[in-house]
């Protein structure tokens, strides 16, 4: 690296140094804090006063779910209660583009210009708050560096949300993976309404729905957890189904919770949708340019069908000449987080026959884009799409957090089938789930299944013995987060 490029870093990082603590106002001020926050608060708090924990922390999530937010939000935290620490923030979206640099360079910059020691020699503590890493493709050997080198510096990294599982094992297991997705309920009522249930409560349910031995225990079990959300929430919203309902359809970004108007956070959304195509995935996939313009109307397709789609109908649809092309733009949808595809249940062999489901990582991304196409209408059949999407969200995170408790998540094939097949560590499960009043002739299936779970419009639990199946409310799905 030559001198003149040693003086544009320096400038930079002299400019983010002296204007951090008005950049963090402009990202903090007036914004809500999430649950995530206060795990950021206890690694930073460990790592200064008690010299043990956590020294990475990695943070991947959709464009528009607030990371940037929270880095700041731990930067204005460390701050305010930890005075000598040197503080640097490094937009690496920024770094790559407008200095052509990289994390390496900046850093190299930092210890010899501004802390005018190598890390191994530090007699302070450092925290270096990285946003947009997957912009520069060797982030993770810099930080694994940095890890190695010294237990002076704190490293808070945001990323897309394939950033986590791009790394290496050996990295992985020096650092801490701190999940950042679009608002679950409880946050969303925390946030928009001050209501949050107790802690326990989501443990609680989870328990009950899962882990019971038989249907009566689970029954029992329920019942008791719903007087709880009636004497803790319930009474606190006057009609629980209508905040249900704006959850779903327009509460899955903390930023967009203060618009009053649909129109409003629905064209936000779409913005936020507009970057990850026309930035992120140019930028990761640019082999895709030629059906740049075809990403967001496959989107619209998917949000637009309540059903599987296969390769050759979004082909055809969106004339997409190459299903090698279509891969890799369903590819890049996954790893931006935009959209999971949920399998089929069965061999490889029936997997490969046929077509995943789509859901989004929000229902509010499916709501937007419905509106956008003028089919956006609160009626029972696309709410119901919505809490799907909504249920699928809840399961899907149950999964990556709680393997134990589920192990795997699939559809059926045949029609009239339920929602979904979830395999316990008690076996497996049916879950059907609707807006309205649901049969539950879904569970009449000849699977072997411990028992069903059918999301309705009920007030509380309901026992349907011929089928051996549980009506639950909505809500007690969407509490477990």
């Amino acid at each position: 690296m030559d001198e003149s490029k040693k003086d544009l870093i320096l400038r930079y990082l002299t400019q983010q140094i002296a204007l951090l603590p008005s950049l963090s106002k402009q990202y903090t001020s007036g914004k809500p804090t999430r649950i995530s926050f206060l795990q950021l608060k206890s690694i930073t708090d460990s790592f200064f006063k008690k010299q043990i924990g956590e020294r990475i922390v990695l943070m991947p999530g959709l464009r528009g779910v607030g990371k940037t937010t929270l880095l700041f939000q731990t930067y204005e935290h460390i701050r305010e209660n930890h005075e000598n620490a040197e503080i640097i923030y490094l937009s690496l979206d920024v770094v790559a583009k407008q200095l052509n640099s990289s994390l390496q360079e900046c850093l190299e910059v930092y210890e010899t210009k501004i802390l005018n020691s190598a890390l191994e020699n530090l007699d302070k503590k450092v925290v270096l708050l990285v946003d947009e890493a997957h912009y520069d493709e060797s982030w993770s050997s810099v930080v694994k560096s940095i890890y190695d080198r010294t237990k002076e510096v704190l490293v808070l990294i945001s990323g897309s949300s394939s950033i986590a599982i791009e790394i290496d094992t050996d990295l992985t297991r020096r650092m801490y993976i701190e999940r950042i997705y679009p608002l679950n309920f409880p946050e969303y009522l925390l946030i928009k309404r001050g209501v949050y249930p107790r802690k326990n409560l989501g443990n609680e349910i989870k328990e009950a729905l899962f882990k019971s031995e038989n249907i009566e225990t689970a029954f029992e079990k329920l019942q008791q957890v719903n007087q709880r959300v009636i004497k803790e929430i319930s009474t606190k919203i006057p009609n629980l189904d209508v905040e249900i309902m704006n959850f779903i359809s327009k509460g899955g970004f903390p930023a967009m919770l203060e618009e009053t108007k649909e129109e409003k956070v629905f064209r936000k959304i779409l913005s936020v949708l507009d970057r990850i195509v026309y930035q992120d995935i140019l930028t990761f996939y640019p082999s895709s340019k030629p059906n740049i313009d075809k990403v967001i109307s496959i989107l619209t397709v998917i949000a637009n069908s309540s059903d599987r789609v296969s390769y050759s109908k979004l082909m055809e649809i969106q004339n997409v000449k190459s299903k090698s092309a279509m891969v890799e733009i369903m590819l890049a949808l996954k790893k931006a987080g935009v959209i999971i595809d949920l399998k089929v249940e069965g061999s490889p062999a029936k997997m490969g026959r046929n077509s995943p489901k789509y859901y989004f990582a929000s229902p509010t991304i499916r709501a937007a884009l419905l509106w956008s196409i003028g089919t956006f209408q609160k009626n029972s059949g696309t709410i119901g799409y919505l809490l799907e999407n909504a249920v699928f969200n809840t399961l899907y995170k149950l999964k990556t957090y709680s393997p134990d408790i589920i192990q795997h998540i699939a559809h059926d094939s045949e029609a009239g089938n339920p929602d979904f097949k979830v395999t316990t560590s008690l076996g497996k499960m049916l879950i059907e789930c609707g807006w309205g009043r649901k049969s539950s002739r879904q569970m009449k299936s000849k699977d072997d299944k411990r028992f069903g779970i059918i999301i309705s419009d009920v007030r509380e639990p309901k026992l349907n013995k011929e089928t051996n199946s549980i009506y639950i409310p909505r809500e007690i799905m969407l509490l477990m987060g």
